[in-house]
């Protein structure tokens, strides 16, 4: 089954944060952790395609190695909470879309409900706000109704026919 994607976009504005989450910028030491965070975040939902594990290793290597465009590490951040990554939002530039790429937005299953990815897009948008950029671009797959509502709060909308403006 082939699910559709909706590419969306946002022009940067300042964001307001609530602080009090541990936020750090992710590291490339932070892949094994990071690999286990999207498989289990993206397990049992619309998005779960029945990746095993070392399919969620490979996808985070590809993060890093610029398979989805340059990773932005001064963008992308990262709560950690004991020894494990609770949330993520791993951010690179996409020639595509001209701008850069939420790649990953991701919180394990319990840790869901208390605002980390929220709060983790926001640092992501003030970050990239405050090194030159303008746009945020992401895809989201239509029916991941938690996604889609966290996006459009955000104030991401969906880009015309799939092209991002100029």
């Amino acid at each position: 089954m082939s699910l559709r994607r909706i590419p969306m976009e946002l022009r940067l504005q300042p964001q307001t944060l609530r602080g009090g989450l541990p936020i750090r910028g992710a590291c490339d030491e932070d892949k094994q952790d990071l690999a286990i965070l999207l498989y289990s975040a993206y397990r049992g939902t619309i998005d779960d395609e029945g990746e095993t594990f070392s399919d969620a290793l490979a996808e985070i290597g590809k993060v890093f190695a610029g398979g989805y465009g340059g990773f932005l590490s001064d963008c992308s951040f990262v709560v950690q909470e004991g020894e494990f990554l609770a949330s993520a939002c791993l951010v690179t530039w996409w020639e595509p879309h001209d701008a850069p790429l939420v790649v990953f937005t991701m919180t394990r299953p319990e840790a869901r409900g208390r605002g980390m990815a929220r709060e983790l897009m926001k640092t992501s948008m003030n970050a990239l706000l405050n090194n030159g950029y303008e746009r945020l671009t992401l895809i989201v797959t239509a029916g991941n109704a938690p996604a889609q509502h966290l996006y459009a709060s955000l104030g991401f909308v969906p880009i015309p026919d799939g092209e991002p403006e100029g």
